[in-house]
C-alpha cells in the first residue's frame, strides 16, 4: 500500500505520479513514526514484520543472498532476514526512496529513526539481541542499494546476474501494474531471480488498495486463485498463502504468500 500528502492529477497514473512527486520522508514521517509495537493491533507493520520473522525463523528458506525489490525508504522487510542472510541486496524503482535508505545505511544522523522497529524486534526474537545490535547487523548486511523494475524481464535492469537464495517484495506490484496481465508478468519476472530450490516471499494487498491523499485507486483486484496459478506458471511450488483482513485507510485484504522456485 502507498500514501502521500499530495494528489495526483486526473492526466497521471498513480505509477507516473509516484515517480515524479513522491516524498519518502514525508511518507515515513506520517506512517511509521508513531508505531506502538504489539499495542498496534491493526497495522501493516506488524503484519510485515511478523510474517517475515516467523519465515525467516522456521528456516525454510536458507542461504546467504536476499533480494528485496521494492525496498521503498523503509527497512521493515529486511529485518528480520538480516539475522539469516549476511549478504542482502536491496532495491527501488525511485532514486529518492534509495537515498532515503542509504542515508539510514550510512549513519546519517538525519535519516529516519527506526529504534521502535529495532525494539520490537528484539521481543520477537527473545531479546537475544538488543535493538542496537539488531540495527549493527542490518547495516552490515545490506550491501547495496540499487535500481529495480519489476516491469523488465531481469528486474535489476542488469545483463546478468546470480539468482538469489530468496527474493522478497512487499506492496510493490500493486503500485507497478496497471492490469492482471502485467502483474502476473511480474511475479515472473522477480521468479526468474531465485535460484532452483530458493525461495519467494510476495506480500500485497488483494484489493490492490494505492491511497493517495484521501482517494483510493484500484483498477483491478486480485485473488487468491490467480496469485497461486501465477506462481504456478512461473515455476513455483510448495506454494502457501495466508490472508488477513484488515481496515488502513481502507480495507485491505492482506496476503503473505511464500513459494519455492523449482
Amino acid at each position: 500500500m502507498a500514501d502521500s500528502n499530495s494528489k495526483a492529477t486526473e492526466e497521471q497514473s498513480v505509477a507516473e505520479y509516484y515517480t515524479q512527486e513522491f516524498k519518502p520522508r514525508e511518507y515515513l514521517d506520517k506512517h511509521f513514526s508513531a508505531f506502538k509495537g504489539e499495542d498496534d493491533k491493526e497495522c501493516v507493520q506488524l503484519f510485515i514484520m511478523d510474517h517475515l520473522h516467523q519465515t525467516f525463523g522456521s528456516g525454510i528458506f536458507q542461504g546467504k543472498r536476499l533480494l528485496d525489490i521494492g525496498t521503498g525508504p523503509s527497512v521493515l522487510s529486511v529485518l528480520s532476514a538480516s539475522k539469516y542472510f549476511p549478504d542482502i541486496t536491496c532495491s527501488d524503482y525511485l532514486p529518492v526512496c534509495r537515498e532515503e535508505l542509504q542515508k539510514w545505511v550510512d549513519g546519517d544522523p538525519e535519516a529516519f529513526d527506526w529504534g521502535a522497529y529495532f525494539r520490537y524486534i528484539s521481543k520477537l526474537e527473545g531479546n537475544s539481541s538488543s535493538p542496537d545490535e539488531i540495527a549493527a547487523r542490518l547495516r552490515k548486511a545490506i550491501k547495496s542499494v540499487v535500481h529495480c523494475d519489476v516491469k523488465q524481464s531481469n528486474p535489476l535492469c542488469t545483463e546478468s546476474v546470480d539468482p538469489f537464495d530468496v527474493v522478497v517484495s512487499s506492496f510493490c506490484l500493486e503500485l507497478a501494474c496497471d492490469s492482471p496481465d502485467q502483474y502476473r508478468a511480474g511475479v515472473g519476472n522477480m521468479a526468474s531471480l531465485v535460484k532452483p530450490g530458493g525461495g519467494l516471499v510476495l506480500l500485497g494487498d488483494f484489493k490492490n488498495n494505492i491511497i493517495v491523499e484521501t482517494e483510493k485507486f484500484a483498477d483491478f483486484e486480485l485473488n487468491e486463485a490467480f496469485l497461486r496459478d501465477a506462481l504456478v506458471s512461473h515455476g513455483c511450488t510448495d506454494i502457501e498463502i495466508k490472508q488477513v483482513s484488515m481496515v488502513d485507510e481502507w480495507p485491505c485484504e492482506f496476503f503473505y504468500a511464500t513459494a519455492r522456485k523449482i
